[in-house]
């Protein structure tokens, strides 16, 4: 039995997506290019998919250019930005690039009110 390409769960035979993950596709690709992450969140919330495939969903990084939450991230931030007049050249790779770094970084324990010293 072969794994989902997107959550790692038994797929079935000759499969490469479980039906949870093919659902959930269905539901992004039936957004088309202009969505908001809420509107997402309410398609993907509206499949029979748990919470917990629906993360391993967006944190799917298939092909290596960034996961499906880090092309979002990326298309947000570019949008943000043109809104108010800045350029940008944001990608999913950038995206992907600092979400590890900020997981390398090493992790304090922080008391209410501290601020932490890593941060820039």
């Amino acid at each position: 039995m072969a794994k989902c390409l997107y959550c790692k769960e038994k797929a079935g035979v000759f499969k490469a997506v479980c039906a949870d993950c093919n659902a959930l596709l269905k539901a992004v690709q039936g957004l088309g290019t202009a969505f908001s992450f809420r509107e997402m969140l309410d398609a993907l919330m509206a499949t029979s998919a748990s919470n917990e495939k629906i993360e391993k969903f967006l944190d799917a990084d298939i092909q290596g250019q960034g996961s499906i939450r880090d092309f979002i991230t990326a298309r947000m931030t570019n949008e943000l930005a043109r809104t108010v007049g800045q350029p940008t050249d944001t990608d999913s790779l950038k995206v992907k690039k600092i979400r590890e770094e900020e997981k390398a970084r090493p992790q304090i324990p922080l008391k209410p009110g501290q601020c932490n010293p890593f941060r820039k």
